[in-house]
């Protein structure tokens, strides 16, 4: 929790809010990729999807905005470099065969 504390500088979250954020995303990260576990690249993962998610909040669903001329758009996909942590740690699925499994 400290790392992403650190990458939010002046952001004001709950710890509560923030534990829950890593969480999810933890949880979709592993889900994602199919491993049992984070490895260190993918806690790097984690965090930078938990600042995104952070720094989303309140704007969910919004694809742009403007307000006097000045023109906000938010980010819709995952960045390039953690998209390519996630690829490079996506792991098969594991089937077993049916007829080795009766004994």
């Amino acid at each position: 929790m400290n790392r992403l504390k650190n990458r939010l500088d002046e952001v004001e979250v709950s710890e509560i809010k923030l534990q829950a954020i890593i969480d999810d995303v933890t949880l979709e990260v592993l889900a994602d990729t199919n491993q049992p576990e984070l490895n260190a690249q993918l806690e790097s993962a984690v965090i930078s999807l938990s600042v995104i998610v952070v720094n989303r909040l309140g704007t969910e669903g919004l694809a742009s905005e403007g307000y006097s001329g000045v023109s906000t758009s938010y980010l819709d996909d995952v960045p390039p470099r953690v998209a390519s942590i996630l690829n490079a740690n996506r792991r098969l699925g594991v089937w077993e065969d049916e007829d080795e499994s009766i004994t």
